[in-house]
């Protein structure tokens, strides 16, 4: 049997202790054998060791690839900055490593959110002495003692109580006290047992003597914890698009090198000037700035995401967020305010009041149906019942108490009532098992009356009469019981929480006078009808998982507008295999009612299965796995945990859905953005590989030196791809189908783009431009080592202008990937018009600052020479425009 169905003697006998507590020896002898009462981490992290592991990755040793190439590069062939350009990458490898470290770092701190709310010390009966010891030298069989305001630091069975409540919001997020009782109850799960205590719960009044029965990670907590630590977070599409993006990338530069290799070797170059050509051709290929470009632009998307109350904590998660196919929301708080609010008022007499207000605001008015001159006093009699019978308080502005109470208390304070002529003599607390609460009062003249509230189950079978149109008392018999059921009914039926009130004269919890029915909501969030009717458009299927009944699952689902197939419990989901459960989610949106947290670890991993990228909510410690294994896990900025929000990818700083869909926006937004930017940096690839190319098949003079190929990369393609990633959201983001986890960013349609179409350009810009200005000048074709390292310079000069004159107006009109430029409009992006006025002081300070000269090799060029780089950019604009058009026109755009 298990520990909390067994009487006190049973459980005594079977962890072999008494009352009295342990013995010092066999305390001892225990400890050895269970072992310290502690959640231990994973083998502690050698920090410095995983910061190094960075510097392994695949796109790190690219860089660092490149580095080298360019070191070995300004070794054969000095002063050409090839060294300044291998400072450079190194720089970028640095900075990549310290980000994804931190982002690793801080992951890592969910266990150790876990282990701050065990306690350190606690009170134990040793040797028939109560006794103050570390909470990790509990063992199985000792008598624990419990305080008001303890933190619980074992599972434990409750062997004498006195009025305990304890806040369990650290295992399942509710916030509600919950009561405990001594008696053993039989029960399907630990959790439900109303006898025990659990460890990371907390003591908010009351006392009890409880002997533990589980420790360390035989505790519920322990079990969460260890469960948390082996789910693995899977990899991000983001994280896979960039390994995708470096390895692709890689073998084109290191495919291009060896061809070009063997293409100088057999063309009777020697070995030593191929090498350096290939090696050239190869960090010409690598985008250096493409990594801290896409860290940059994820960074920026989430500081957006944060001023719309959704806190990303890991940038690769931003993108993950646009190829959402399904979101897991709960109820409470995120789909509604999580504010009861007492809205409707069935009189046993007849008399249905609406009350208006939301939450517990102390204003409202009270409309009646089937009214008569008594009306008033009747709901007056009602809501004094109901505030007296009530341990919540609202004091300026201040709530004390349960909420379900709050309300009751708040549409009493709305009829202006004032209980300070009432005294109160005793209170019988609701249980469970009683499903009611009673407080007997003395008025002013000196009468006692007892009010009493519960569920209208029980309080109907308890009533024996009721107040009718004239006040007057009359008997309760089935047929008005009938009529009180069907309201009973219609309250249930449209999502209300509802309770019954009643008082007697006798001092006695039978032959109540029942007063009537007060139907209490968490009212639904306003912007949520829109906000679902948006991910519907998106392609997003959304999935409410609730702890309540079916009932108010369906009736708060058709409110909101939530659409689904079919309604599925908790005790259902239990009952499945994992095969069933996928099927069932392959083809129906589900409505999920009386869930446990610890149910949607197996409901995410099943969507997962079968190919969705799932969202999920949660707010409570059992959340956490879940919130882990989900592609996106959400946890609630306002109402949940600390272990919680640290397993999370996003809080929700408002706890608000419509956050969870403005998320998404800024997610697929991202996605676009960063394609946008990789075809924009791509496209400047192609203006340094072929000056390269042409050079060594060509007898011209070389048209570009690596230096500049940096001031390229790492210079004027920065700042503008940062702008192109901070884009707002195109107007019909949302309406179009979630990125795949198939779609790459890296896809056929951006090399076509970067390299074929646009690239071609800027290369046709730079070699036009370079040897126009040669041919101006006086140079013939044939002669490859100028005379004058001035005119060399001054036409390099001319190559680096042609592609970065062209990647200005590339900017622009990359701003959309499918509309016109003209149609987002001119000023919508400060940070280009930043971007661009910076890039025009570059080009003026490339062409006259002389120190600026000395480094990338570039000197002044006459005005009357600057005309030959005109006719490209706008070839460019005008011509990428033009494809964009007949996108648009295809798609019926």
């Amino acid at each position: 049997m298990n520990p909390y169905e067994l009487d006190t003697k049973q459980l005594l006998s079977k962890f072999h202790t008494n009352k009295n507590g342990l013995s010092s020896k066999k305390a001892k002898r225990r400890l050895e054998e269970f072992g310290l009462n502690t959640i231990e981490n994973e083998d502690k992290k050698n920090y410095i060791k995983e910061y190094l592991k960075q510097y392994i990755q695949f796109f790190a040793i690219l860089l660092e690839v490149a580095a080298l190439l360019s070191f070995i590069a300004d070794h054969y062939v000095p002063d050409q900055g090839s060294d300044i350009l291998g400072t450079a990458i190194l720089a970028a490898v640095v900075i990549n490593a310290t980000f994804a470290f931190w982002q690793d770092y801080k992951a890592d701190q969910a266990m150790e959110a876990l282990l701050r709310l065990i306690p350190t010390l606690v009170n134990v009966k040793r040797d028939d002495e109560k006794v103050t010891l570390d909470a990790s030298k509990l063992v199985p069989g000792d008598i624990l003692i419990i305080e008001e305001g303890d933190k619980i630091a074992a599972d434990a069975v409750i062997i004498e109580n006195s009025s305990l409540y304890i806040n369990t919001s650290a295992l399942n997020g509710e916030s509600k006290p919950s009561r405990r009782e001594s008696e053993n109850k039989k029960v399907k799960l630990p959790l439900e047992a109303k006898n025990m205590i659990f460890a990371g719960t907390t003591a908010v009044s009351g006392s009890a003597i409880a002997v533990v029965t589980a420790t360390a990670h035989a505790t519920q907590f322990g079990k969460i914890a260890t469960l948390t630590k082996n789910v693995k977070k899977t990899i991000t599409p983001i994280q896979k698009e960039i390994i995708r993006i470096t390895q692709i990338l890689t073998l084109i530069a290191v495919m291009m090198g060896i061809v070009f290799f063997i293409l100088g070797i057999f063309s009777d170059r020697n070995i030593l000037i191929a090498s350096i050509f290939a090696l050239s051709l190869i960090v010409a290929n690598v985008p250096e700035g493409l990594m801290p470009t896409i860290t940059l632009a994820l960074s920026m998307a989430s500081q957006r995401m944060a001023k719309r109350n959704a806190l990303i904590k890991n940038l690769d998660s931003v993108q993950t967020l646009g190829s959402a196919t399904v979101i897991c929301t709960d109820k409470t708080g995120t789909l509604t305010k999580n504010e009861m609010t007492l809205k409707e008022i069935y009189l046993s007499s007849g008399e249905k009041i609406t009350i208006e207000g939301v939450g517990y605001e102390t204003k409202g008015v009270f409309r009646y149906e089937n009214s008569n001159d008594r009306s008033k006093i009747r709901l007056e009699n009602l809501l004094y019942a109901g505030l007296l019978n009530s341990r919540a308080t609202i004091e300026n502005g201040n709530f004390f108490g349960d909420p379900t109470e709050l309300s009751i208390v708040a549409a009493a304070k709305k009829m202006g009532l004032d209980p300070k002529n009432y005294k109160k003599i005793s209170e019988n607390p609701f249980t469970g098992e009683r499903k009611m609460m009673s407080s007997l009062y003395t008025t002013d003249k000196n009468e006692q009356i007892l009010y009493i509230k519960g569920a209208p189950e029980v309080i109907l079978q308890r009533s024996s009469s009721y107040i009718d149109k004239n006040s007057s008392i009359q008997t309760l018999d089935q047929k008005e019981k009938e009529k009180i059921k069907e309201q009973l009914d219609i309250f249930e039926n449209n999502a209300y929480r509802v309770l019954a009130i009643g008082i007697n004269s006798n001092n006695s919890e039978d032959d109540i006078v029942f007063l009537g029915l007060v139907a209490i909501m968490d009212l639904p969030r306003a912007e949520v009808k829109e906000a679902l009717v948006q991910c519907a458009e998106a392609g997003i299927r959304t999935m409410m998982l609730t702890g309540d009944n079916h009932k108010t699952a369906a009736a708060v689902a058709k409110k909101i507008g939530l659409k689904y197939d079919k309604i599925v419990t908790g005790e259902e989901i239990a009952k499945f295999t994992d095969t069933e459960l996928e099927e069932i989610l392959k083809d129906n949106d589900i409505l999920f009612a009386r869930m446990e947290s610890n149910q949607k670890l197996k409901i995410a991993t099943a969507l997962q299965k079968n190919g969705e990228v799932v969202a999920m909510t949660g707010d409570g410690v059992n959340d956490a796995p879940s919130l882990k294994r989900a592609d996106i896990g959400i946890a609630m900025g306002q109402s949940g945990t600390e272990v919680a929000k640290e397993a999370a990818d996003m809080i929700l700083l408002d706890d608000n859905f419509r956050s969870i869909v403005a998320a998404i926006e800024e997610g697929r937004t991202v996605y676009f953005n960063i394609k946008k930017f990789v075809t924009y940096i791509l496209s400047s690839n192609v203006p340094e590989i072929v000056p390269y190319i042409l050079q060594f098949f060509f007898k011209i003079p070389l048209p570009l030196s690596v230096i500049q190929i940096l001031s390229i990369d790492l210079g004027s393609d920065m700042l503008p791809g940062l702008a192109l990633g901070s884009e707002k959201p195109e107007a019909n983001i949302m309406k179009r189908p979630p990125v795949g986890k198939n779609e790459k960013i890296l896809d056929w349609e951006v090399f076509k783009r970067g390299y074929f179409f646009i690239g071609l350009i800027e290369a046709a810009a730079a070699m036009a431009a370079f040897i126009s200005f040669l041919l101006l000048h006086g140079w013939e074709y044939g002669v490859v080592d100028l005379n004058d390292p001035l005119l060399h310079r001054q036409a390099m000069t001319m190559t680096l202008l042609g592609a970065v004159t062209c990647q200005l107006f590339n900017a622009w009109t990359m701003r959309s990937w499918e509309y016109s430029a003209f149609s987002i409009g001119w000023n919508t992006n400060k940070l280009l018009l930043i971007a661009m006025g910076i890039e025009i002081l570059w080009i003026w300070m490339l062409l006259n600052v002389e120190s600026v000269q000395m480094i990338f090799n570039t000197a002044y060029v006459p005005m009357g020479d600057l005309w030959i780089l005109l006719p490209f950019p706008i070839i460019l604009f005008v011509s990428h425009e033009l494809y964009k058009y007949r996108i648009r026109k295809k798609k019926n755009l």
